[in-house]
């Protein structure tokens, strides 16, 4: 069993033009997440009586690693689009298979929390689940469109390769050989 594969992005836009769009939204959303981490990890850990907190720093770095990770294999989908590179496809794919796993992990350690407590924040919590499960939902298709986007990239190079083969061939004539 394999990953779908779709003909068009969101019904209407080529892959090329979706696999473009996803590699931009991408780099944006990553780039702003890594400058929101990186003020996270400059002013925050930073604790009422001045001390710094190992707890949050450690948690803030590693959530800018992270995005600096995914803004890398962004900008890589990026020129694999351009370029047609379809093995600059691939890290993007894993990267984001791995975070959207995680986000489906944490919507359903989430959802079972809040099944066993009862507490004030609910609706916060609720509202987080909800945004993380949304986002893991447009994940999975993103990462559809771009693998479907890396199939059609190998297809149109094996494709092109195959009709090359033939002016490639020349038959070697031998003089024993009656013509």
């Amino acid at each position: 069993m394999g990953v779908p594969m779709v003909k068009n992005c969101c019904c209407c836009a080529s892959l090329h033009t979706g696999t473009l769009i996803i590699g931009y939204l991408y780099t944006v959303w990553s780039l702003l997440e890594l400058t929101g981490y990186s003020l996270l990890v400059t002013l925050a850990p930073i604790g009422r009586n001045g001390t710094v907190s190992q707890h949050r720093l450690a948690l803030y770095i590693a959530a800018a690693v992270v995005s600096g990770v995914t803004l890398l294999c962004s900008i890589l989908l990026i020129v694999a689009a351009y370029k047609k590179l379809a093995f600059l496809t691939l890290p993007w794919t894993i990267v984001n298979g791995i975070m959207t796993a995680a986000f489906f992990l944490m919507c359903l350690t989430g959802i079972s929390l809040i099944l066993q407590d009862t507490g004030e924040m609910l609706e916060v919590e609720i509202i987080f689940i909800v945004i993380h499960l949304t986002r893991a939902c447009i994940s999975v298709y993103c990462i559809i469109v771009v693998h479907s986007r890396h199939k059609q990239i190998m297809y149109d190079e094996d494709e092109q390769r195959f009709q090359q083969s033939a002016k490639m061939y020349q038959p070697i004539w031998m003089r024993d050989q009656p013509i």
